[in-house]
């Protein structure tokens, strides 16, 4: 019989819980009709959680799930006792371990957190699995959005995508077909037209879209629709190109000062007050959000800081109102928008 390796164990783990992803959903599962060990892993970890059927799951908050789950797997890790050992005395009366482990107010902790985490009849009975699953499925979509703007790059010289403008010329107009270059979109609509990536890759997978895009992106200049486009973009990015940049934010999830910005409005002013300063992006329902890096690499942050300089790549610093002609103050200062 194939034996399986510690990271198989805790994929299978995740798995019986409901916070894998698609693709890791699909793994666990060829794994368990492959290998009869993995099959025997799973029958054992259900028949612990089984009593966890008769509890009504209830909204547990997303930090205390995700804080008790990860320290599960850590005691999994590095506990003396094998994940096999505890799955085997778990099942016997009055030797379980996890009273060993964890102590009994952090196995009641465990047992309601992870209640509210299992798939229930096919359907997901809490939100914490849906939040892990949108994250992922967004930050790989914008690793795709990455390998886009790499395959550009390879074909034009090492440029990224620019459009001529000049200073005072408005960013916020997104949507608009015009001539006219005045929308900080319009660039990221140049990796569209000419095929790196589809018009839908720029819409996060965590927001319901409204609309359906099924015409030719080469008759337009912008995104034609405010709903394909739930991405903010750098404003303001070197010209020397995305190598010089260090590991700084060039695309995030829509920010929360812009996320309804559309051409439609006649003037952009925007005042900020103390409460949109603390907002994140509406995209993972206020949570945080994912941020894409120049170097590739993508990152769930549930704050609008993403380094120790405090910087917040959503705003300009030192600035409170917006009319849509502002530039950051210097390359160091993040500044993603609409």
């Amino acid at each position: 019989m194939m034996s399986i390796n510690n990271q198989q164990k805790e994929l299978l783990f995740d798995y019986c819980l409901g916070i894998t992803s698609e693709e890791e959903s699909s793994k666990a599962q060829e794994l368990i009709f492959s290998n009869e060990q993995a099959a025997k892993f799973v029958t054992s970890i259900k028949a612990s959680l089984s009593p966890l059927e008769s509890i009504t799951p209830e909204e547990c908050p997303d930090e205390l799930a995700e804080g008790t789950l990860w320290r599960i797997k850590q005691t999994l890790r590095t506990s003396r006792v094998g994940l096999n050992e505890l799955l085997k005395a778990e099942q016997k009366p009055k030797q379980g371990l996890w009273h060993n482990i964890f102590g009994r107010l952090a196995t009641a902790a465990v047992f309601v957190i992870v209640g509210s985490a299992l798939i229930t009849g096919g359907k997901v009975a809490s939100n914490y699995a849906h939040q892990k699953y949108w994250q992922t499925q967004c930050g790989s979509q914008m690793a795709g959005l990455f390998n886009g703007l790499s395959n550009y790059r390879n074909d034009n010289n090492g440029q990224i995508p620019t459009l001529a403008s000049a200073p005072g010329d408005p960013w916020w107009k997104v949507t608009y077909q015009g001539p006219e270059n005045v929308s900080n979109t319009r660039r990221m609509w140049v990796l569209v037209k000419n095929g790196y990536v589809k018009p839908t890759d720029f819409m996060c997978p965590a927001t319901k879209p409204s609309c359906s895009f099924s015409c030719n992106a080469k008759e337009y200049n912008d995104f034609p629709n405010r709903n394909l486009v739930t991405y903010s973009f750098r404003i303001g990015c070197p010209k020397a190109g995305l190598e010089k940049m260090g590991r700084q934010v060039i695309i995030a999830d829509v920010s929360p000062i812009f996320a309804n910005v559309s051409s439609s409005e006649k003037a952009l002013n925007i005042n900020i007050c103390e409460a949109l300063l603390k907002q994140n992006s509406p995209n993972h329902g206020g949570r945080g959000q994912n941020v894409l890096f120049c170097d590739g690499s993508v990152v769930f942050v549930k704050g609008r800081t993403v380094d120790v300089s405090l910087d917040d790549i959503y705003t300009i610093q030192n600035t409170q109102t917006y009319r849509g002609v502002e530039l950051p103050a210097s390359e160091a200062d993040a500044f993603l928008a609409p």
